[in-house]
């Protein structure tokens, strides 16, 4: 029988039945503990996490663990012990019945593992708290239960990341304007997602880390330099992230010159300007109006307030920005041109007027011809007039 030169090791057989009644991946899983528990004695199971590292070397353990949380919330695998990583061995054993369970009947699962929580494992301990879970739209007050905050924690997410991610976290529920009563389960979700995009992020960084130890002055925190920019990894996980290239680009002379004035000394410049842009963007991304129809400028046009919330995030002066706006506004009633997001608009307007500021301050020889370099089409009047009538931005 023919045999492809690249099945050199043993291979998972998989039932495609299986795969398409559960997933893929729980598939995946599944067979792998149903292989161990099958040269053992039931109904109690071991399998240690280094042989299931190597049965599965196309996942790491982030991915491990989301997968098992899946098998355990459909009821299809239970845990007798600590969960995956936690200790050198897995005790686990099989539910009675081989399908998942319906989302009304399902026996709660052992603290220890790893699952996202249903809304009701949210419900308020107390009659007060009992009143807030009626829908209702997401308010600038909301922060999040204590209730949720402790299960991150059960999760390894540390407390102060989670609070990190609560003002992204309301831009959006409060863009979408949705009326609901589980924001707490929709925040751990969305923590949860966070968390794992960083651990990725980290984990590139380390490798790309390790490539380049053989340069010993990279191993040395320092301060950022003046024609400082980001590596081409830093860029490529963000452009993966769905960053815009030219929003990455127009962020770097705000980061420099923050960090510069600080004079803070660090080593991993490249994972702090990720996570600099990435909170950016998302505020950015979260904050500006998408009308479904085109409509021309008014003429008492103002941007948005949080539109100054997401120029002070990159250290722009709020008193710049409102200086612009008038030229702003005649500019755009004059050509009457109509746009989705004026706020978009302006954002981006302000950044490169921004940019062109800062290229025009004697900062050195070095960080001057960075800034020139990076916006040339400033370098005269006439070049920012003809930039105005630009209408790319």
């Amino acid at each position: 029988m023919p045999c492809h030169p690249l099945f050199t090791d043993k291979t998972i057989a998989l039932s495609s039945t299986l795969a398409a009644t559960i997933g893929l991946e729980e598939a995946v899983l599944l067979t792998v503990f149903n292989d161990a528990a099958s040269v053992q004695m039931g109904p109690v199971y071991q399998l240690t996490t280094d042989a299931l590292r190597q049965q599965l070397p196309f996942w790491d353990d982030v991915s491990v663990r989301r997968v098992l949380a899946s098998l355990l919330e459909k009821g299809l695998l239970q845990l007798q012990g600590p969960g995956f990583a936690e200790a050198a061995t897995l005790a686990f054993s099989f539910a009675q019945h081989a399908a998942p369970r319906p989302a009304h009947n399902r026996a709660a699962v052992q603290q220890h593992s790893v699952h996202e929580p249903s809304p009701q494992q949210f419900a308020a301990a107390t009659p007060a708290q009992a009143a807030t879970q009626s829908h209702a739209p997401l308010s600038r007050q909301w922060h999040p239960s204590e209730d949720a905050l402790q299960r991150l924690e059960q999760h390894g997410i540390p407390r102060s990341f989670a609070m990190n991610q609560r003002d992204v976290f309301m831009l959006q529920g409060q863009e979408q304007g949705a009326n609901r009563n589980d924001w707490n389960t929709r925040f751990f979700r969305h923590v949860k997602q966070q968390w794992v995009f960083t651990q990725n992020d980290a984990q590139r960084e380390r490798r790309h880390m390790e490539r380049t130890s053989f340069r010993p002055q990279q191993e040395e925190a320092s301060p950022i330099a003046a024609d400082w920019q980001p590596s081409q990894d830093a860029c490529q996980i963000l452009q993966r992230a769905g960053v815009d290239p030219q929003f990455i680009s127009d962020a770097v002379p705000e980061f420099v010159l923050y960090w510069s004035e600080r004079g803070d000394a660090f080593k991993t410049w490249n994972s702090k300007f990720i996570q600099h842009v990435r909170q950016q963007w998302a505020r950015y991304s979260a904050s500006v109006e998408h009308s479904s129809l085109p409509t021309p400028i008014p003429e008492n046009w103002q941007p948005a307030e949080d539109c100054f919330d997401i120029l002070a995030m990159g250290h722009i002066d709020r008193q710049f920005a409102q200086a612009l706006v008038g030229e702003f506004v005649l500019y755009w009633r004059d050509s009457g041109q109509a746009h989705n997001s004026w706020n978009s608009r302006f954002l981006q307007y302000v950044k490169q007027k921004w940019a062109q500021r800062l290229a025009q301050q004697p900062q050195g020889a070095s960080h001057g011809q960075q800034q020139a370099t990076a916006q040339p089409h400033y370098a005269t009047a006439e070049a920012s007039v003809q930039r105005l009538k630009d209408t790319s931005w």
